[in-house]
């Protein structure tokens, strides 16, 4: 099987170089395989695609049971739809009808995802053993009720999972001519229907590849044309010289011929890319003409006849492909309008020279060079299409690239060296202008001497207060850490009285148990064992729980110290629902030190599958109390002005989602203004009165967070609603996700 890249192709921006290709593909139309009518065997794919050719039928009409894959279609004429119209009579003649393709799937490829990609000028319905699969355009009786639809360079669709064997494609199919009076290039030349298939793994790559070549073939050109336009524009600016003005038209003209060619490939209406199609024309024309107009005005040659003569022979097959399609007569006359365009150039550049003309013999070479890379490049695109023709579309880019670039690159070096001329006198000027510069260094050397030292005073002024202002800091963030660790404290004082309850209620207890043992102990004879057996079973379960609640104050306190602490500590693995719900209590209870009469609900919603997550307890802690406290602080302040029916709540959950674990601390309280909630992570920044706060507390949180932990810390809030802050800790050591 051969195998073809097929997308959706733009015309080529030098007529006479796709005549060049053709002849030369002329060459070769006679030693192309006959393909064998029937189904269509599919055992591979290449990467670039394979254009399947060979195994369609068509008949005309319309029937809805012609898409049955058990229709037998062996009546109906065979035909390669691939094909223009020029060379499908049958479908000229009756231009709407069904073409159907029955293939045989390989199992290899059957196992591999498939996608395809259609390239035609009128509309169509893909049937898929006889189910829709896509519509392209609307498929009409006439040219009126038909709307055509061209599918984008690199527009894919994507194929349902097919299993190995027999399958139907059945394309409903509509392409009416255009009315007499509209561009027809496009409908003449482009394929009836042409159908790739693909390994979707392979399409992406395809892509890139049409993209790649479109950049190096088109883009660049069309940055380059224009950046020699705006530069020769700038010259006659200030040069008043007609031969820039001319040269900037011609790049102009050029750029947006070629820029036409690009909208050509991105517009799916037909009727839009036959216009486009016939204005690239116009402007490559234009791009031809005065780029000779060009060798005239520099060389200061004479308009003559020969000049329209070729604008002549440029512009006539420019329109009349545009509307009768590229006829034999319209190829040959627009390869004569080339030879004759060449033809004048070399004239006039002969004439320059023997009149010395400066630069003229350059200019002649340069014509030259463009004959040689138009007829190479002609012969490097058919023998890749032949040969490699994944490439081919590397070969038309870059003869198209050298050959819009050849001449303009050499006018441009030509006009380079008229003004090396320029510059010469230029340096002369600098010379003594740079004489005077001397002069002037002198006395700006002492005026910067005089400036240094000014600045080295203010910098040591500007040092002192920075040293000052960073004493002050330090002491801010002392006075927070204080005031957390009062918050803290209060909260720990009320929490450590519930065991040291137990510890004095259970000593007394058994204080009072061991003198009734004594007393029992005295009786000697008439003392009752089992009393004494049960008195040291109940001293024991007393001790153990005066043990058990010692430890746990220990451990209070134990937590209180490890808070006080200075440094940062090492990581540990934390449990975080146990740390979360730990301060949740020291800070409710720290709030009710200092407001008797404070209540809040407080709604947890802990994930039970947590990742342990390795953090520095004590400084997470010290976020975790911070946002509580605010929280609080927060429902209380609202409180105070609410109704009567408001009911304070604090939310706390965690979860662990991509890699992440997230605490949400929320609460129903007076919510942060929109106004000021991009800045309470700044440092001093406080909403609180005075004495309240000192706007370090969410500051030194947010830097814990992110540059301790490479975490993020983030709030949501609308004011007299509440607030949600979101803590997110990356799982250390990539820990398994869930």
């Amino acid at each position: 099987m051969v195998a073809l890249s097929l997308k959706k192709r733009k015309p080529g921006s030098v007529c006479w170089i796709k005549v060049c290709i053709g002849c030369l593909c002329l060459l070769s139309v006679f030693t192309q395989p006959i393909y064998a009518q029937g189904p269509v065997k599919i055992d591979s794919l290449p990467t670039d695609g394979l254009l399947i050719r060979a195994g369609w039928r068509w008949h005309a009409g319309d029937n809805a049971t012609w898409s049955s894959p058990t229709f037998d279609d062996q009546p109906w004429d065979t035909t390669r739809a691939n094909r223009n119209i020029t060379r499908q009579p049958a479908i000229n003649k009756n231009p709407r009808g069904w073409l159907r393709l029955t293939f045989m799937l390989d199992s290899a490829v059957a196992q591999s995802n498939l996608a395809f990609q259609v390239n035609q000028i009128g509309a169509s319905e893909l049937y898929l053993d006889g189910t829709l699969l896509k519509r392209f355009g609307k498929v009409g009786a006439t040219y009126q009720s038909q709307q055509a639809y061209t599918p984008i360079a690199g527009e894919a669709c994507f194929l349902p999972q097919l299993s190995a064997g027999r399958h139907v494609l059945a394309v409903r199919l509509s392409q009416h001519r255009p009315p007499w009076y509209t561009a027809k290039y496009l409908y003449f030349t482009q394929s009836v229907f042409g159908f790739t298939l693909f390994r979707s793994s392979d399409l992406t790559n395809q892509i890139a590849r049409q993209v790649y070549s479109q950049t190096l073939g088109n883009y660049l050109i069309i940055g380059i044309c224009l950046l020699l336009a705006v530069i020769h524009f700038l010259y006659y600016r200030y040069r008043r010289k007609p031969v820039n003005l001319v040269f900037g038209l011609t790049m102009l003209f050029g750029a947006s011929g070629i820029l036409l060619i690009e909208g050509v490939g991105l517009t799916t209406n037909p009727s839009v890319a036959e216009g486009l199609f016939v204005g690239q024309g116009l402007l490559i024309f234009l791009f031809m003409w005065f780029l000779l107009v060009t060798y005239y005005v520099y060389l200061e040659q004479p308009v003559s006849w020969q000049l329209w003569a070729v604008v002549i022979l440029l512009l006539t097959p420019r329109v009349l492909s545009g509307f009768i399609g590229p006829t034999l007569v319209i190829n040959s006359l627009s390869l004569v309008a080339a030879v004759a365009l060449f033809a004048d150039g070399i004239r006039i550049s002969i004439d320059g020279v023997r009149a010395g003309r400066m630069n003229a013999r350059f200019m002649l070479t340069s014509i030259v060079l463009l004959i040689l890379i138009l007829v190479g490049g002609a012969g490097l695109s058919w023998w890749l299409a032949s040969q490699y023709p994944a490439y081919s579309d590397y070969g038309a880019a870059i003869t198209n690239m050298l050959f819009f670039l050849t001449i303009p690159f050499s006018f441009a070096s030509i006009l380079a060296r008229e003004h090396e001329q320029t510059n010469r006198n230029l340096e002369d000027q600098l010379v003594a202008v740079a004489q005077l510069s001397r002069e002037n260094e002198t006395i700006l050397t002492k005026q910067n001497e005089t400036l240094e030292r000014q600045v080295k005073e203010r910098t040591a002024e500007l040092t002192q207060s920075l040293i000052d202002l960073r004493t002050t800091q330090q002491q801010l963030i002392q006075r927070e850490k204080m005031a957390s660790l009062g918050q803290l404290t209060a909260g720990i004082a009320h929490e450590i009285q519930n065991p040291l309850n137990f510890v004095n209620n259970f000593s007394e207890v058994s204080t009072e148990l061991v003198a009734e043992l004594r007393e029992e102990k005295e009786k000697g004879a008439l003392r009752d064992e089992g009393l004494e057996e049960e008195l040291l079973q109940d001293l024991t379960q007393n001790l153990d729980k005066i043990n058990h609640h010692g430890k746990r104050a220990s451990a209070i306190v134990r937590g209180m110290l490890e808070h006080s602490r200075t440094d940062t500590g090492p990581r540990t693995s934390v449990d975080l629902n146990g740390l979360a719900n730990e301060y949740l209590t020291l800070a409710y209870h720290g709030m009710k030190v200092k407001d008797a009469f404070f209540k809040a609900a407080l709604h947890t919603d802990f994930d039970t599958s947590l990742t342990p997550v390795e953090v520095v307890p004590q400084e997470l802690g010290r976020v975790l109390l911070n946002l509580f406290n605010n929280a609080f602080y927060a429902v209380s302040q609202k409180q105070k002005t609410a109704s009567p029916g408001y009911q304070p709540v604090v939310t706390v959950s965690t979860a662990q989602i991509n890699g992440f674990v997230k605490i949400r601390v929320g609460d129903n309280g007076i919510g942060i203004p929109d106004s000021i909630k991009d800045k309470i992570f700044q440092p001093f920044f406080t909403t609180k009165p005075t004495g309240e706060g000192t706007g370090l507390g969410l500051s030194l949180a947010y830097d814990i967070i992110t540059k301790g932990h490479g975490g993020s810390l983030l709030v949501t809030s609308q004011e007299g609603e509440g607030s949600e802050f979101v803590i997110q800790l990356p799982i250390a050591n990539g820990s398994a996700l869930r």
